[in-house]
């Protein structure tokens, strides 16, 4: 049976940023082996998985953040849908090695066969993912993330890969220790850009259609070779 987990937003992220450094203080391995194991027993647990979100990006590109609404739909092992709703409709799907990003209002689409790297590109967006996939790329640890919620613990994955380092610094995940699942995921760039996702009314392994993944375009729809789903991260061929 499909379960609901209701968050309530986290407010003040720009003071939590500001106070993260010196807030986080790094956790004995044998406490991180034991939330590994908490953590792991829910990921696996996961064959399906839907939830809102909220993406706040911050890049020195950028005079202010952009802050981004919808929702996300995967089915382990290799199928993922964003479906943005705010600022601008745009939908970004994962699955059968291909990749499909679609802008309706711009009439525009890029597609990427991702044969090559399709699991590396799942394993980058970490969820329903157990530690011992993420370690294949990631070296892992734990912090206590203390200037937010005290139910959260805070795993920190640094890319093992030298070229992809050069790209992207690390991925965080704050997971709640009541649930073992991530309420939120930043993705930190080389130069200090970040990504932050945070995650609401996340639903488990409820019934999703395998047409979710299946992106029908316009025949007025201008496609071209992209990759914007990881925009600002690095290509994913590096990986």
């Amino acid at each position: 049976m499909p379960r609901t987990v209701s968050r309530r937003p986290f407010g003040a992220c720009a003071v939590i940023f500001a106070a993260l450094a010196a807030t986080q203080a790094v956790w004995p391995a044998s406490e991180l082996q034991q939330v590994l194991a908490n953590f792991d027993r829910v990921q696996r647990s996961i064959g399906t998985l839907t939830a809102d979100f909220t993406e706040t990006t911050r890049s020195t590109l950028l005079k202010h953040e952009i802050v981004a609404h919808g929702k996300i739909f995967l089915t382990k092992p290799s199928s993922v849908r964003w479906e943005y709703s705010a600022p601008e409709e745009m939908r970004f799907v994962i699955a059968d090695d291909q990749y499909t990003g679609y802008f309706p209002l711009r009439k525009q689409a890029e597609r990427r066969d991702v044969r090559r790297w399709g699991e590396q590109l799942f394993r980058f967006l970490g969820l329903g993912q157990a530690s011992d996939e993420l370690a294949k790329f990631y070296d892992i640890s734990l912090q206590n993330d203390t200037g937010s919620d005290a139910n959260t613990v805070v795993l920190v994955l640094d890319p093992k890969k030298k070229r992809v380092r050069k790209r992207m610094e690390s991925v965080q995940f704050w997971v709640d220790q009541r649930t073992w699942l991530p309420v939120r995921v930043q993705y930190t760039g080389a130069q200090g850009d970040t990504r932050l996702v945070e995650f609401e009314e996340m639903t488990i392994n409820p019934t999703l259609a395998a047409s979710l993944y299946v992106v029908e375009l316009p025949p007025d729809v201008e496609v071209s070779r992209g990759f914007s789903a990881l925009s600002g991260v690095g290509d994913p061929s590096d990986r």
